[in-house]
């Protein structure tokens, strides 16, 4: 009799145990996925931070949050995370009454682009560990990852020589009753520039620098087709950053700099354009648009972008096109601007043991940028 009243009690206790923690499991629950740095730039560190917050007087004995994202999000190996086509994580948690648990998490943000924490679930157990109750998050939480910044030794000295030759060409009527800083001399700096007194004292040469009378802008344009299959997103990833380079390059002289792309945002699907600007932030939209460019199979035709940017255009400006595809349309529509009397040069990325064929290197006209081969 007495083994039976321990079993109804013990039967009654897990019934209502259960229907509280069913009613009540998710009130005042409340998980948070996110990052740290909303930003970064690839090859940056970022950290993933984990909140569980029970805010109620119910403890949770065991909650399991689940979870994925990009695989290009670098961690170190764990057993409670698994690597195929995505990042699959599982933690888990006990919280009591009343309790916030935070954990962080580092790694290494090894691939431009917009990324987000997807399918968020919560899995939790009763007090006996027998009953499973689930639920889905709705909220995501995303991470921009811009181009990542091309080392020194990496750009081809005649690249160095044409921005150079550009800067020179569009400061030449700069104004000498607008002084705008002190920096250090550069081959491209008018003698006449000096600053003697700063070069004594830092022991290298420094120059003035004045803000500029020209309107003239420098208009980058950026061919995300390319003109092979092998590796072509490794050759559009390079175009990407070379851009980034040359467009923080110019904007850094206080040159007015746009961006043009048949490349579209993965977001609006819209064609990339950023109009001429100079400012402190300019840079860093161009870089946003370069870090939400979808590398895809096919683009609108460059030719189409070309003749909107340069052949309709009276101003003066100064024309970089950076494009690995170098098929017959695309040589005979820049020979033809060029032609008209558009400053054009062109940039090609191409793997170092690969010539630019039709093309050929020509002086500052056409630059070949060399990739190295990965994996």
């Amino acid at each position: 009799m007495r083994l039976l009243l321990v079993l109804l009690i013990g039967a009654l206790f897990y019934f209502f145990q259960n229907l509280l923690f069913r009613k009540n499991w998710y009130k005042g629950l409340d998980i948070n996925v996110s990052f740290e740095k909303n930003t970064v730039r690839e090859g940056d560190r970022n950290t993933l931070v984990e909140v569980v917050k029970n805010d109620k007087f119910l403890p949770l004995p065991v909650v399991l949050v689940k979870f994925s994202m990009t695989r290009s999000f670098l961690f170190p190996r764990e057993n409670n995370a698994i690597v195929t086509d995505q990042y699959y994580r599982k933690e888990y948690f006990t919280c009591r009454p009343y309790q916030v648990i935070t954990r962080k998490y580092s790694f290494i943000a090894s691939k431009r682009g917009e990324y987000r924490v997807s399918s968020v679930d919560v899995i939790c157990k009763d007090f006996f560990l027998a009953e499973n109750v689930f639920a889905g998050l709705n909220r995501f939480f995303s991470v921009l990852v811009l181009p990542g910044r091309i080392k020194e030794g990496e750009i081809p000295a005649n690249l160095n020589l044409l921005t150079g030759e550009v800067i020179s060409r569009i400061k030449l009527l700069d104004d000498p009753f607008e002084f705008r800083a002190i920096r250090e001399y550069q081959p491209y700096d008018p003698i006449h520039h000096i600053n003697w007194k700063a070069t004594a004292k830092n022991e290298s040469l420094q120059v003035n620098t004045f803000h500029t009378t020209n309107k003239r802008n420098v208009v980058i344009l950026l061919n995300m087709e390319t003109g092979t299959v092998r590796k072509s997103e490794v050759i559009a990833e390079s175009a990407i950053k070379i851009a980034s380079f040359l467009a923080d390059k110019f904007i850094s002289e206080q040159i007015p700099t746009a961006l043009y792309s048949n490349g579209t945002d993965i977001e609006s699907g819209e064609q990339i354009a950023i109009d001429a600007g100079s400012d402190t932030g300019h840079i860093r939209n161009i870089d946003i648009a370069l870090a939400k460019i979808e590398v895809k199979e096919f683009y609108t035709p460059f030719t189409g972008l070309l003749e909107e940017r340069v052949g309709n255009s009276d101003d003066d400006n100064e024309y970089i096109v950076i494009s690995n595809y170098r098929k017959e349309d695309f040589v005979r529509a820049v020979d033809e601007l060029k032609r008209l009397g558009h400053r054009i040069s062109l940039i090609i990325p191409e793997y170092y043991y690969t010539s630019v064929a039709p093309l050929a290197e020509n002086g500052l006209d056409v630059i070949k940028w060399d990739i190295a081969e990965e994996g």
